[in-house]
């Protein structure tokens, strides 16, 4: 029973030896860098001619990345990056919903409690106001990195050397 607990342990061990790949997206010329791990979704371009490719991270081999279990790509042949910015998605999530809650929760008052008009134009204009700046908003959510000599540059390196 001793050998077997022994064994066990050791197998456990050794899953944790080997070290989980990191892609790194970096820009020195303003000090800003990205880390995707496996599993964080993001969006390539090899030239101008190929279409952007979008999806999970699959695999991060030692000088390829794999997306969406299908497409893989050398990290020397990339040459733009889309990275989504989370903050503003959530921002523009929640004004587009909140514009769409707000109008009818006051076209839902006015009817319960027999006003006229129903719809008001005050609220129309406040509500389509919040869309709007939603929308507008979603034009900003991804950010478009192009890797290049004096831009930005990826490199893949092991997650023991990356700090949190």
């Amino acid at each position: 029973m001793k050998k077997i607990f022994l064994i066990g342990i050791c197998l456990f061990c050794v899953t944790h030896v080997f070290a989980q790949k990191v892609l790194i997206l970096e820009n020195l010329s303003i000090g800003k860098s990205y880390k995707f791990f496996t599993g964080d979704v993001i969006g390539v371009r090899i030239n101008d001619t190929t279409p952007k490719v979008s999806g999970k991270i699959t695999e991060i081999l030692d000088s390829s990345i794999i997306i969406s279990n299908n497409h893989t790509f050398d990290v020397r042949e990339i040459t733009v990056v889309y990275k989504e910015r989370r903050g503003i998605q959530i921002v523009s999530s929640s004004l587009l919903a909140f514009a769409g809650v707000f109008f009818v929760l006051d076209v839902f008052n006015n009817a319960i409690n027999a006003d006229r008009p129903v719809v008001r134009a005050d609220v129309t204009l406040i509500s389509s106001a919040v869309a709007a700046a939603g929308g507008v908003l979603q034009i900003f959510v991804t950010r478009k990195c192009e890797v290049g000599k004096d831009k930005w540059r990826l490199k893949i390196i092991d997650q023991i050397h990356v700090k949190e």
